[in-house]
């Protein structure tokens, strides 16, 4: 095994197909990454849903090991793997029980597609041979829609099958059957058809015991039934009042209800006639058969209900149905209702009855049926074995640049590649940032940039995109400038295709040493700042309430008053308010007096080695804290906050900073461009150091 540092950390060399191999020896805590989740990677969907086996989204090291057994089992060249593009040789193929099938598959394949003699498969030519089975009728899938028969009556008998309500679906979203279905029909049609045969009048009889009212039996019933829990639960409520008949206006009536309603809105209406019962329960529990006494939703189907049952079955219309007349009633259909009840299961009654009969006598056309679907599983095994060289193609083609972005991260800090987690780059503020992350919960995984001491800027990007998403960016060099929230700039994918971008998040940390080196004293101007505002705020107040009450004053004064009266009690006169502001300056003056005489008693050097030693005492703390922090900035929590398992820090040097944020130079012919000043910065510090030099000596020599 050869290791490699990139960053600040040592990886594994993933170069060839011999240190493929070595990642299924390499232990797991040597990994940079050992689970990711599968949105993170730019891939073929293809590949990433077969490399994660169990489906639940996250990729694992086991996994990963797995796919890569499978790729070296599968190949008698493994150096296929060291190729580019996405074509395989067939000679490559093979090697183990398991691999043959695959090679022949891709023989046949190339066959169907009238390559002759073709010596190598690519990944175009597979998927358009899968999708070309799967747009047909024998697709594979073990069902088979009736276009699948070429036989006529083969077709017609799928379409009796299915009609009759023995269907599935099959995968272009067709109705079928499969093997366990065409079994089942021809294995209870013949109960079915007994069961029908009971349900059919002779042609002499009006009635049967199982149609008690001959011909317009369903009919009744179905009427019947279309209000029985609403009757069911008239007699249920009555028995409630004659248990205690204070029960009577609760029940009935639903006062409450009643004094919300709105008889303007004609659905809350309704709503509210359908919370009530079909009529008022009573004591005697005897529900009226006219439309005055009865819920207004259910008077059309009383009046049916009255003419066509009730009458029929007590041979009279009574003013009120008892409850041993509606049981008489629901006797009158129990036997229909057996009947039902004894239906077998999934058949409806579309098809005719002699088109069933046929299929019992002639048992051929499910046997027909049943081999059309076994010819369908042959397609299956051979759509199989296509996807398998599907998978061994892009397998072939992928996983050396996978495990480069999974086992080891060359790429993240290759000048000249992009990682396969990266979404592209930004360009904001004068600026270049070539590193960002896709991120679906912000807040989130904020709080875990936090902790990795980065300047980590989220982007709402919108534009051509099928939908708005947001990315994170770090700010790993240079200064923050000009970065602030809401700010916009232009974001390249990795295709370079450009899109509207928006910051809507910042989690500030010092990105550079001089940033951080200031941030103290930053924090420290701006609470000065503050301070120094709201003292100049309250003073400004102060002064205009005095000026104020001293204008009243002198307003109110008698013309005669001399001017050196005393003010009025309250008020300040001007001349106070002046000789205060003398004695202010007064002091000020002694203050720079006493620390001009201290400097002027001390030699040169004795000052420079007194501001140097204070100097050194503030910064040294400040500055090693913030070396520390710089030195801990580590890019593996942008990922982390992504879903990843990352085992290594991925911290950055110099270099590699300038590389994920730049700022781009001026052509060199460019005119009119900003010059560089450091020669003219130097001159000015010098000039500053010889200035204050000869001011002290010329000082001390003066005194």
């Amino acid at each position: 095994m050869r290791f490699a540092q990139y960053g600040r950390t040592y990886q594994l060399v993933i170069e060839g197909t011999a240190d493929l191999r070595q990642v299924l020896d390499l232990d797991e805590s040597h990994w940079v990454a050992t689970s990711a989740p599968v949105a993170a990677f730019r891939c073929d969907p293809r590949f990433l849903a077969l490399v994660d086996a169990d489906g639940n989204g996250r990729i694992t090291s086991e996994e990963v090991k797995k796919a890569i057994r499978w790729l070296l089992d599968h190949l008698a060249d493994p150096g296929v793997i060291e190729q580019d593009g996405n074509r395989i040789p067939l000679a490559a193929i093979g090697g183990t029980d398991a691999a043959n099938p695959l090679k022949e598959s891709a023989k046949y394949m190339l066959e169907s597609t009238s390559v002759k003699n073709g010596d190598s498969i690519d990944l175009r030519q597979v998927r358009d041979f899968i999708a070309g089975i799967q747009s047909r009728p024998m697709n594979g899938d073990g069902i088979i829609p009736p276009e699948a028969a070429s036989d006529p009556e083969v077709a017609a008998f799928v379409r009796d099958v299915v009609a009759a309500g023995w269907s599935t679906v099959d995968s272009n979203g067709k109705a079928g059957v499969d093997e366990a279905l065409v079994q089942g029909f021809q294995a209870s049609l013949p109960a079915y058809l007994a069961w029908r045969e009971r349900g059919v009048l002779a042609a002499d009889q009006p009635a049967s015991e199982v149609l008690p009212f001959g011909t317009a039996t369903a009919e009744l019933f179905a009427l019947l039934n279309e209000n029985t829990p609403a009757v069911e639960m008239f007699f249920r409520l009555c028995h409630v009042v004659q248990f205690d008949a204070r029960a009577s206006s609760r029940v009935g009536g639903a006062d409450s209800a009643l004094q919300a309603l709105d008889p303007t809105d004609e659905a809350v209406v309704d709503a509210c006639l359908g919370k009530l019962p079909i009529a008022r329960p009573t004591l005697e529990a005897r529900l009226p058969l006219s439309e005055g006494d009865v819920n207004p939703l259910y008077h059309g189907w009383l009046a049916a209900f009255r003419e066509r049952i009730v009458r029929r079955v007590l041979g009279s219309v009574p003013s009120h149905l008892s409850e041993s007349d509606w049981q008489a009633i629901r006797r009158a259909f129990a036997p229909y209702q057996a009947y039902l009840a004894d239906k077998p299961a999934r058949f409806t009654d579309t098809v005719p009855t002699e088109r069933l009969s046929r299929y019992v006598q002639e048992t051929h056309w499910a046997d027909l049926t049943l081999s059309i679907i076994a010819a369908d599983r042959r397609v299956a095994r051979i759509l199989e074995h296509a996807r398998q060289v599907e998978q061994l193609i892009l397998y072939a083609s992928v996983m050396l640049e996978f495990v480069n972005n999974f086992v080891s991260f060359p790429y993240l800090y290759a000048a000249d590649r992009r990682a396969m987690f990266e979404m592209g780059s930004v360009v904001l503020d004068g600026r270049w940032f070539h590193f960002a992350v896709k991120v679906d919960n912000v807040a989130t995984h904020a709080a875990a940039a936090g902790a990795g001491d980065l300047f980590v800027m989220y982007l709402e990007v919108t534009g051509a995109m099928p939908s708005p998403c947001t990315v994170a960016v770090p700010v790993v060099s240079g200064t923050k400038g000009n970065i602030t929230v809401g700010k916009r700039g232009v974001f390249f994918d990795i295709q370079g295709r450009e899109f509207d971008a928006r910051i809507t998040k910042i989690v500030e940390n010092p990105i550079s040493l001089g940033e951080a080196l200031a941030a103290p004293f930053v924090k420290l101007w701006h609470r000065a700042q503050g301070k120094i505002e709201s003292w100049s705020s309250t003073a400004e107040k102060g002064l205009q309430s005095e000026f104020d009450k001293t204008v009243k004053a002198g307003a109110k004064a008698p013309a005669s008053k001399p001017a050196a009266a005393a003010s009025p009690a309250g008020t300040t006169h001007p001349s106070g308010f002046f000789l205060g502001m003398g004695v202010t300056m007064a002091a000020v003056g002694s203050a720079f007096a006493f620390i001009t005489k201290t400097l002027s008693g001390m030699a040169f050097s004795h000052i420079l080695y007194s501001f140097a030693g204070a100097a050194l005492a503030v910064l040294l703390p400040v500055t090693l804290i913030a070396i520390q922090k710089l030195r801990r900035q580590d890019l593996s929590v942008l990922l982390e906050g992504c879903g990843w398992a990352v085992n290594a820090r991925m911290r950055l040097h110099r270099r590699q900073r300038r590389q994920f944020n730049r700022s781009v130079p001026y052509p060199n012919t460019a005119e009119g461009i900003p010059r560089r000043r450091r020669l003219r910065t130097v001159l000015f510090l010098l000039l500053l150091i010889v200035s204050l030099t000869a001011i002290v000596r010329g000082y001390r020599s003066w005194k």
